[in-house]
C-alpha cells in the first residue's frame, strides 16, 4: 500500500508540474500576444497619423475659378497612398493641376508622394531648388502646338511645365537607387482663355468631353517621372471651350476588380463618361458610384483618384 501511495504522489507531482508549466507557458503566450497587440496599436496609430498628414497634403478646398468648376475624389487602398492630385495658382494668374500615381503602395509610396507633390509645386513656381536651376533642353520645346493660329506656347506655361523635367532629374539623380517613379499629368491652364498646355508623363490618358461626346484624349507625351535623368517631355496644347469637361484619373479606376475578378477597364469608364453630365462634381460622383458598385465586396487593390475641371457654358 505504501508503494502505491508513493507512486500516486509522484504521479500527482508530475501532473502538477505539467499543469504549472502549461500555465506559465499560457501566461507567457498571453503576455506575448499583449505585447504584439500593443505594438500593432502603436503602428496603427502611426499609420493613422500618416493618413491624416497625407490628406492634409491634398487641397483642403479645391481651387475654384470664375467660369470654371473643379471636383475631385481620393480613396487610398491602404491607410496611406501613392496617388495624389493637386490644383494651385501659378504666377501670372495661370492654374496648375496634377494627377499622379507613385509606383507601389504603402508607406514608401506615400513618402514619395509627398516628395513628388512638393517638387512639382516648388519647381513650377520658383527659380531653383537645392542648386538645380530652372533650365530645360531645347528638345523640351520641340513639340509644336496643334493650332495653326497659335503657333507658340505661353512662355509662363513653359516655365511652369519645366517642373516635370526638373522633378524627374531630382528623383533620378538623388533617389535612383530606390527605383521609385510616378506617372503624372501636369496641366497649366489660362482660365481667361481656356488655353491648356500640358505634359503627360506616362499617365493614363485624360478625357475632354462635351455634351456626352469624347472630343480628345490627352495621351502620354513622355515616360514616367524618375526613371532616369534628362528625359525629354514634349509639351502639347489644347483649347478648352465652354462646356468642355476634362477628366483625369489613376489606374486604380480602370484596373479595379469585381468580386468575380473582372476588370473595370478603360472602355467601361469611357462608356460612362459619354453620358451627359451637368457638372464636374456630378461626373465624379457618377463615376465613383458606378465604380464602387462594380467593386462591391472585393478587396481594394489600388488607390483611386479622380480630378475633373470644367469650363462652364456662358
Amino acid at each position: 500500500l505504501g508503494e502505491v501511495i508513493g507512486a500516486f504522489r509522484q504521479m500527482y507531482r508530475r501532473i502538477s508540474d505539467a499543469i504549472n508549466e502549461r500555465k506559465k507557458a499560457e501566461e507567457a503566450l498571453l503576455e506575448s500576444f499583449q505585447q504584439v497587440e500593443a505594438y500593432s496599436q502603436v503602428l496603427n496609430n502611426e499609420l493613422e497619423n500618416g493618413r491624416r498628414m497625407q490628406l492634409n497634403f491634398l487641397p483642403n478646398q479645391l481651387l475654384q475659378m470664375p467660369g470654371w468648376e473643379t471636383a475631385a475624389f481620393f480613396k487610398p487602398a491602404r491607410q496611406v497612398a501613392g496617388d495624389f492630385y493637386d490644383i494651385f495658382q501659378l504666377p501670372g494668374g495661370s492654374i496648375g493641376f496634377v494627377v499622379a500615381d507613385v509606383c507601389d503602395k504603402g508607406v514608401g509610396a506615400a513618402l514619395f508622394m509627398a516628395l513628388f507633390r512638393s517638387l512639382m509645386r516648388v519647381f513650377s513656381g520658383q527659380t531653383s531648388l537645392d542648386g538645380l536651376p530652372l533650365t530645360c533642353s531645347q528638345s523640351f520645346l520641340d513639340e509644336p502646338t496643334r493650332f495653326a493660329d497659335n503657333p507658340s506656347l505661353d512662355q509662363s506655361h513653359i516655365s511652369a511645365l519645366k517642373a516635370v523635367k526638373l522633378t524627374n532629374n531630382y528623383i533620378a539623380l538623388n533617389h535612383g537607387d530606390l527605383a521609385m517613379f510616378a506617372t503624372l499629368f501636369f496641366g497649366v491652364l489660362n482660365p481667361s482663355t481656356g488655353s491648356l498646355a500640358y505634359v503627360n508623363a506616362g499617365h493614363e490618358p485624360l478625357y475632354v468631353i462635351n455634351d456626352g461626346k469624347i472630343k480628345d484624349r490627352l495621351k502620354p507625351t513622355g515616360p514616367a517621372v524618375g526613371l532616369m535623368p534628362d528625359i525629354t517631355y514634349n509639351v502639347q496644347q489644347i483649347q478648352l471651350e465652354p462646356g468642355d469637361l476634362l477628366v483625369g484619373y489613376t489606374d486604380g479606376v480602370t484596373e479595379a476588380r469585381s468580386p468575380k475578378d473582372e476588370i473595370y477597364t478603360r472602355d467601361r469608364l469611357q462608356s460612362l463618361l459619354t453620358q451627359p453630365f451637368k457638372s464636374a462634381s456630378e461626373t465624379i460622383e457618377c463615376v465613383k458610384t458606378n465604380l464602387f458598385a462594380f467593386i462591391d465586396i472585393a478587396a481594394s487593390g489600388d488607390d483611386v483618384t479622380m480630378l475633373a475641371v470644367q469650363r462652364i457654358s456662358a
